[in-house]
Formats: structure tokens, C-alpha cells, sequence
């Protein structure tokens, strides 16, 4: 209640400031404009309540423009208004005097606007977000070797689609909630569901839905929600309605679709943060299964403008309860802690100012310049994110000087250099391999991942109504190496035989250890043009190989004696580097 106390006494200030500016001895007498200049405050300080309870403005006498937006159109209203009401009549002084306030207010808010001009504070700006560049040999340390199953297959349209899907077959809830927008989540952790279900999660990327309600008049006639839906970012077969966690039934109140106080923002302003900006609406849920808002908090440090996150804000979706957290302490299972809009405009500031604000100009020589190229995607590794975007040099195109890679909740930022093309560049790449091209699929935007050692694209083809219809892999930094297939693993096996012919299928890193073994040929397959081999010396692993690149695998059998060499990471499925039969003779 004091929250909204402040807000009506921001209201009646500026109404008293509209009031102060628009008065004059014609009003006092004259009785028709007496009235209408009540009408016109009351009908203002309704107004202003209206916008100020909506809008929430953060309410800090500086650093965030809101209320000086809001002061500036009130004392210009205000000095309309006397003109409207004195019509001239009144000594020209006080229109003179009349034009102080309304002065101060625009010169303070032009002055803050002065202040936030990156013209000014290029040096600040550039230094928001402390990069460390690294050489493209060390991708490794940062982001592991995946295992091919683990790849994310499904981009958030897919997963509302499917949570829809979920929705739809289900008719008691399906006139009465839809699906909320997902929140990508690595998951931990072990806890029941409906019917007793227990799901167990180790570092697995699912998207979390929350179910909201379809109109105002589902909230008032409802309130809460009953629960949330999970689908595996991997599997778009694997799906779960959660209405019940651990023997006892959701209620989620708190929601982006509630009106009034059951508003997110609303919730937090009104408990104590009405000084403080919010960002990035996440809902997610801890590693027992219970469901929450994170929300980021943020400052404003140069200006108007410099948005640095201080920490999230979580509230728990179903009691309401709020806790706020520094960026050091905050709970293992929040994932984002730095809005992607932020991270975005620090590495556009970080590249555009190195030399200056005058260098970055596109009539200046622009020397040193760096751009991220469009779109960020986040990327998963051992159970922490990362923002990832290339990096380009101004004005070109398609080819990029390296990526970048930015933890979601320390801001620690990583330049790897590493010539290659950008994610647009990708797409194209891989909307024109035959395959795709002849059935007119189109590829997603891509998600940067180590296959052995390699940074790789990995997209998912859709058909022209948005299914999944196939995977491609692609190296960043070599155009040739490329796979595509309906499964993901033969897209993955096309692709490592593709990196062994261009020369890309090097050991970058600890995660991808190099073996050279002598055993004996368990069993041997042929399947298409790809030979499968099983050592007895190495059980729990198959290594593929063609004949065309190692002739011997024709001629191999079972129990035969063989040397060999490859690479060991995450996979199952091992190319091999070298094959020979010990005793072979042609």
C-alpha cells in the first residue's frame, strides 16, 4: 500500500506543478474557467495515476528518464494551459515567470539526455564489458565436446508448439490456459510429478512453460493456474504436464497474464523495488521442481543510459514470496542473470570504441572496428550458458574475424579469434546442400557447439509449416566441412568424415584425447558405405570408417588382430584416424 501512496504523491506533484503553471487571476475570476481548470487537474491527476500505476516508472530522482519525461509534458501542459486560460490578457511577466519551472525541467532533461550520448562517454562505454581475447586453440576449456544426442534440436517456437500440442490434448484446460513463453533451462536434479512420475535430470536442456490465463476474465474467474509444462530442447517427442510436484498440486498465481498486484513487475515494485529497473522475465524452475519468476535487477550508470545488471530477483510462482540476490550468490539453478539485450549493446560498444567515438563513424576511417553480427543465441556447456555472437569487422559482410562468448551470470567475456563466416552466411551454406535444397527445407538460425575440438554450427531443417525435418552440421571456420541428415547422427557422422577430408579434425583441447590401441575385431558391419568396428580392448564404443579412406576395413573380420587410432570425447560413435590389420597381406 505504501508503494501505491507513492505513486499518488508522484501524481499530485506534477498535478500540482500543471496547477501552479496553468492558474492565473483570470481563473480566480472567472467562474466558468474556475471549473474547467478543475475538470482539467482532476481529469490529469487521473490520468497520470492511471500511467504512473501502469508504467511504473523507476522512481529515482536521477539516472532513469521516466519521471523527467513525465515532468517535462506536465510543465509544457501547464504552460499551454495559462496561455489557454489567460488568453494574453495578463502582464507579459508572468508568462516569464510562468516559463522557469518549465524551463528547468526540459534544461535538466536535455542535460540528461547530453549525458547519456555515447559522443561523450565513448571510453565509458566501451570499458562496460571487460573482454579477454583468447586464441581459438583454448575453445575447449570454455565449451566441452557435446554428445550428439544432447544437441538442441528445438528453437522456442517449436517448444510453444509442442506445449500447445500438450495444451490441446487436454480438454479440461485447454478453454481455460495457454502456454506461456519458454524459458530455455539446464536442468538438474530429481523430483515426482502427476501419477508418482520421478524425473531426474543431469546438466539436460529442457524448456519450461508456465500455463497462463487466455483473457482477464479467466483470471478473475480462476486466479491461479495449475501448473507448468517441460519439453527436452533435444527431443521434441519427450513432454510432461506438471500439475503436481512432490505430492502436492500447483497453484500458480504470480503470472505474466495476471492482472493488479498477481502482475510480475507489479509484485516486485509494489514489495519494495520501486527504485529499481527490471528486466528479462524468465520462468523457471528449481532442481525440486518448484516453479519461479527470475527477474534481473538493473541500474542505470551513465546517463539515462549504461544498464548493468546488480543481481536477480526471483518470486516464487505460486506464494509470491521475493528474494533478491547479488550476482555472486545467486542460486546454482539460475541460468541468465545478464539480459541479452544488455550483453548485446556492451559488445556493439565494446567493438565501435576501441580508437574512440570519431573512429567508429562510418565517414572515419573506422579503423579496428568491430561488430557482432545479427542474432545472439545462448550456448551450453557443464551446466553454465553463455551468450555467443560472431565478430566481424565493420562493413563486411559475411566473413568474421571470431566469436564471442559471454557467461550469462558473470558477464565474463571471451574473444576468440578464429577467421570464419557469420550465422547468416551458415544458413545459406546449409539451405544449399542437396539434400535440403531438393525438398526445399530450411535451415534455423544456428547454435554454436565443440565437435571434437571444431567450433560447429548445428541447425535443424524445417519444412515450410515449421516441423523438424533434419539436422546439419557445420564448421565455422571451414565451409566445406559440412554433414546434413535426417537423423542427428547421421548428420554428426557425415560431418566428421567431412572434417578428416578438409584437414579441420584436429585436437584442440583436453576434452578430446588422442589413443592409438592394438585389439582384436569383436564384430564388423558394413551399413551404406560405412564400416562399424567392435574391439574387445575398448567395450562401450563403435568406430566408423570408410574404405576409400582406409582400404584394410574391406577386408577385415571378426577376430582379426588391428592397430588403430582416433580421438576420444563424449561420443559413442568414434571415427577412426587410422586402421590397419596387423598381419594383412595383399
Amino acid at each position: 500500500m505504501l508503494e501505491i501512496m507513492a505513486y499518488v504523491i508522484l501524481t499530485i506533484i506534477f498535478v500540482a506543478l500543471f496547477a501552479a503553471l496553468a492558474w492565473s487571476s483570470e481563473i480566480r475570476e472567472d467562474e466558468t474557467k474556475k471549473s474547467l481548470f478543475g475538470i482539467a487537474t482532476g481529469a490529469l491527476f487521473a490520468f497520470l495515476f492511471i500511467i504512473n500505476y501502469n508504467a511504473m516508472p523507476v522512481l529515482q530522482l536521477w539516472g532513469f528518464e521516466g519521471v523527467w519525461i513525465e515532468a517535462g509534458l506536465v510543465a509544457i501542459l501547464g504552460l499551454l494551459a495559462f496561455f489557454a486560460f489567460d488568453e494574453g490578457e495578463s502582464d507579459s511577466k508572468w508568462w516569464k515567470v510562468k516559463s522557469i519551472p518549465t524551463a528547468i525541467v526540459l534544461i535538466a532533461f536535455v542535460l540528461g539526455c547530453v549525458n547519456s550520448c555515447e559522443m561523450f562517454h565513448a571510453d565509458e562505454f566501451n570499458k562496460r564489458l571487460p573482454v579477454t581475447e583468447v586464441n581459438e586453440s583454448t575453445f575447449g576449456k570454455t565449451i566441452a565436446v557435446v554428445e550428439v544426442e544432447k544437441t538442441r534440436a528445438l528453437d522456442e517456437e517449436v517448444a510453444k508448439r509442442v506445449g500447445n500440442d500438450v495444451i490441446g490434448n487436454n480438454t479440461a484446460l485447454g478453454s481455460r490456459v495457454e502456454v506461456g513463453n519458454p524459458t530455455l533451462q539446464c536442468l538438474s536434479g530429481s523430483f515426482t510429478i502427476d501419477n508418482g512420475e520421478k524425473l531426474t535430470f543431469n546438466n539436460d536442456l529442457v524448456y519450461v512453460m508456465p500455463l497462463e490465463h487466455t483473457s482477464i476474465f479467466k483470471w478473475w474467474s480462476y486466479n491461479t493456474t495449475p501448473g507448468y509444462i517441460i519439453v527436452s530442447a533435444s527431443d521434441q517427442n519427450w513432454r510432461r504436464l506438471v500439475t503436481e510436484v512432490n505430492g502436492k498440486k500447483l497453484s500458480l498465481r504470480y503470472l505474466e497474464s495476471a492482472y493488479f498486484n498477481d502482475d510480475i513487475e507489479r509484485h516486485i515494485k509494489f514489495n519494495g523495488y520501486l527504485h529499481k529497473g527490471l528486466n528479462d522475465h524468465c520462468f523457471e524452475i528449481d532442481n525440486n521442481g518448484r516453479p519461479y519468476w527470475v527477474l534481473s535487477s538493473y541500474d542505470q550508470k551513465i546517463g539515462f543510459c549504461g544498464e548493468e545488471s546488480e543481481g536477480p530477483i526471483t518470486v516464487d510462482a505460486q506464494t509470491g514470496e521475493i528474494k533478491a540476490y547479488t550476482i555472486k550468490n545467486a542460486p546454482a539453478w539460475i541460468d541468465r542473470i545478464q539480459p541479452k539485450d544488455f550483453v548485446e549493446e556492451q559488445i556493439r560498444q565494446w567493438g565501435e570504441y576501441k580508437l574512440g567515438w570519431w573512429n567508429s563513424c562510418w565517414f572515419a576511417s573506422q579503423n579496428g572496428v568491430l561488430e557482432p553480427t545479427p542474432g545472439m543465441s545462448l550456448v551450453y556447456s557443464n551446466g553454465r550458458s553463455y551468450w555467443y555472437t560472431g565478430i566481424k569487422s565493420a562493413n563486411k559482410d559475411k566473413g568474421t574475424n571470431g566469436f564471442m562468448l559471454v557467461d550469462t551470470r558473470t558477464k565474463e567475456a571471451k574473444f576468440y579469434r578464429s577467421p570464419g563466416f557469420n550465422e547468416e552466411e551458415a544458413r545459406g551454406i546449409a539451405d544449399g546442400q542437396q539434400w535440403a535444397k531438393s525438398a526445399d527445407f530450411k535451415a534455423d538460425f544456428p547454435v554454436l557447439y565443440n565437435v571434437r575440438g571444431v567450433p560447429t554450427y548445428f541447425m535443424t531443417y524445417k519444412d515450410a509449416t515449421g516441423n523438424i525435418q533434419g539436422y546439419c552440421f557445420l564448421s565455422s571456420i571451414n565451409r566445406d566441412a559440412v554433414g546434413c541428415g535426417k537423423l542427428k547422427t547421421e548428420a554428426s557422422r557425415k560431418y566428421e568424415e567431412m572434417l578428416k577430408t578438409v584437414g579441420n579434425d584436429k585436437v584442440k583441447d583436453s576434452e578430446v584425447k588422442p589413443v592409438e590401441l592394438t585389439g582384436t575385431v569383436r564384430d564388423i558391419t558394413l551399413e551404406g558405405d560405412v564400416y562399424y568396428v567392435l574391439l574387445n580392448e575398448k567395450s562401450g564404443f563403435e568406430f566408423s570408417g570408410k574404405s576409400k579412406n582406409f582400404p584394410e576395413l574391406k577386408w577385415c573380420h571378426k577376430g582379426d588382430q588391428v592397430k588403430v587410432s582416433f580421438k576420444i570425447g563424449e561420443e559413442k560413435v568414434v571415427p577412426l584416424d587410422s586402421f590397419d590389420i596387423t598381419d594383412f597381406e595383399i
